[in-house]
């Protein structure tokens, strides 16, 4: 397709509609965005904007972000080639999407905004359904309709199901297919590079504390020793063998290339991406004669975005009184939302709400212990089933309990509870032999705990009465030191009669804390987390179409991964770990397949 055949006024035509819905919504205050990080292109040309008001509230926050920027003269536009497929993002979706089409017989460019020297593939956990690896390796096989039911009511009935299903189905024999052709089965054998989560796990173990249903077949990836390590084994070993061959295929990997903004020809199909080479700032145009992928992955860098679009975490923020509480920033890499801006300046509708992110606006009690253990709020009492959910069940009551801190609580006895727990967000994996979140690692800070008046180097405090922990930690006032006495014992008491009268904790949990020496640890109540990520995005359809304001496909564009959205609603609170990356993995695997035959 010429240059004259691509319409910059069609690029206008979908952003200038966004834009202007979004500016008639009235402005008021909010917060200002903090500066991109490593690998931002020229800010006149990439953010569209000038300096922010120092605060700002959402109507304001969402017009920032939503107005698109202007799009680049045509003379200084070089071509960059044209190809079947066109991938926004080389991280997990965005690669397996690559290797999938290319090994299907198409030509596939993929453009990351990072170099290759400063790349890498995040995350290490990767939950999948009826693996035959992981099935033969401990996980335990899983009833698809089953599982299904259990996402749907965690999700209140609000994610788009056929996503699910096709997750259910083919997730399992994706990643088998994945580790088949690695060709190393004595890499995969040796549980110091893999292994599934608590494989070696105690018959003890509840699979639905308090009526949640959780399952064995998450695979885990991240190095048996993992302190200081910046890798996991999944992205050094498994994505780089498929980015690889995906390379092997043909296709053209693009490092250090900015994707900007979205063409359409004059049809009003999205046709091409305009990018900036970061090392020389031209701009180059890829066209995509079959699809172009958003996978770019999510926004936790922007906070216009954060707060516009992660409901929870603004209105936590509000409540404080402290916008800022709501704060932006990036564990790993760039993921300033450039996929999601693109889709939304181009005509794209953003998922409705109530959106989940990865942890975000959730208050962990750093406890080695792992869910399923007394805590105790500012005002020494108990305040839900601390079983119930897993870490997302008491992270995300935590934020609305009064300010201070939480303190959760074991005794000696605390391996009676651990074990009891599945493997869910912050359970402990009881698989031996490896080190990360281990029953053994954990065990290891847990007995080197002696009763003092300080915490010890790992933030545990240890005494050997209820009642010199209390005075250890030092947080309470003498009415709510005989508040929280009276609520342990309230609680032992329960635990005496197998029945939590309070808030039903499952009665094969309910443990009494009667066991000298006891433990804690403390967190504040009103530390809201960023989260790992933000797993909401573009509305898409069941073909990972991205949908217009009419909620009709947009042709020619595609969203998977953690650019897009319709997955997790409410929070990523999933019966399974990983689902993330299992989920990466299926979308990828799926639409590459799918655009190669188109």
């Amino acid at each position: 397709m010429s240059k004259e055949g691509m319409s910059r006024r069609g690029f206008l035509r979908g952003a200038a509609l966004t834009g202007a819905g979004v500016l008639m919504a009235g402005a008021a205050v909010g917060c200002s965005p903090k500066a991109a990080e490593s690998g931002a292109a020229n800010a006149e040309t990439v953010s569209g904007g000038g300096a922010s008001p120092a605060h700002r509230w959402q109507s304001e926050a969402a017009a920032a972000w939503r107005t698109p920027i202007d799009p680049i003269a045509d003379d200084q536009i070089a071509d960059g080639g044209t190809f079947d497929v066109v991938v926004v993002g080389g991280g997990q979706s965005g690669t397996w999407c690559a290797r999938s089409a290319s090994m299907n017989g198409a030509s596939v460019a993929v453009l990351e905004t990072q170099s290759e020297a400063d790349f890498l593939y995040v995350g290490g956990e990767v939950g999948t359904v009826n693996c035959q690896w992981a099935l033969e390796h401990g996980a335990t096989e899983i009833d698809r309709e089953d599982f299904m039911n259990e996402l749907f009511r965690r999700n209140a009935g609000r994610s788009n199901q056929r996503l699910i299903r096709d997750y259910v189905y083919h997730s399992g024999e994706y990643l088998d297919w994945a580790l088949e052709d690695l060709d190393d089965p004595d890499w995969l054998n040796d549980p110091a590079n893999v292994h599934v989560f608590s494989a070696d796990h105690s018959e003890n173990m509840v699979m639905d504390p308090s009526g949640y249903k959780y399952y064995l077949g998450t695979v885990n990836f991240r190095p048996a020793a993992e302190t200081g390590a910046p890798t996991w084994n999944w992205g050094e070993k498994v994505m780089k063998h498929h980015r690889d061959k995906a390379i092997e295929d043909g296709t053209q990997w693009n490092w250090a290339y900015r994707a900007l903004y979205l063409e359409k020809d004059d049809s009003g199909r999205i046709a091409a991406v305009i990018a900036q080479k970061l090392d020389d700032e031209t701009y180059h145009r890829f066209t995509a004669n079959k699809g172009v992928v958003l996978a770019a992955g999510d926004f936790s860098a922007d906070e216009d975005m954060l707060r516009d679009i992660n409901d929870e975490y603004r209105h936590l923020a509000e409540s404080y009184g402290n916008i800022e509480a709501a704060a932006a920033g990036s564990m790993f890499g760039v993921r300033n939302g450039d996929g999601l801006k693109m889709g939304v300046w181009a005509g794209g509708h953003v998922e409705v709400g109530p959106r989940a992110g990865m942890n975000t606006g959730q208050v962990g009690t750093g406890a080695p212990w792992g869910p399923g253990f007394v805590i105790l709020n500012q005002s020494g009492r108990r305040f839900c089933d601390e079983c119930a959910g897993g870490a997302e069940g008491a992270g995300y009551m935590i934020p609305r309990q009064p300010r201070g801190y939480v303190v959760s609580i074991a005794d000696a006895n605390w391996r009676e509870v651990v074990e009891k727990m599945p493997p869910c967000h912050g359970g402990i994996d009881q698989t031996n032999g490896v080190s990360y979140n281990s029953l053994e690692s954990n065990a290891a800070k847990i007995d080197a705990a002696q009763p003092s008046s300080e915490a010890d180097e790992n933030g545990l405090f240890c005494a050997n009465t209820l009642e010199e922990l209390l005075d250890a930690i030092g947080i309470y006032d003498d009415d709510q030191k005989a508040t929280a006495l009276a609520e342990l014992e309230r609680f032992n008491g329960f635990a005496a009669n197998g029945k939590d009268e309070d808030f039903a904790m499952d009665p094969r949990i309910l443990k009494a804390l009667d066991t000298p020496p006891f433990y804690a640890t403390v967190a504040a109540s009103d530390a809201i987390s960023m989260g790992l990520c933000q797993t909401a995005g573009l509305d898409i359809s069941s073909e990972h179409e991205v949908l217009d304001e009419m909620l009709a496909p947009m042709p020619g564009l595609y969203s998977i991964g953690n650019n897009s959205g319709n997955r997790y609603i409410v929070n990523y609170a999933t019966p399974l770990s990983g689902m993330s990356l299992g989920f990466c993995l299926t979308e990828g695997m799926t639409l590459g397949k799918k655009l190669a035959e188109a």
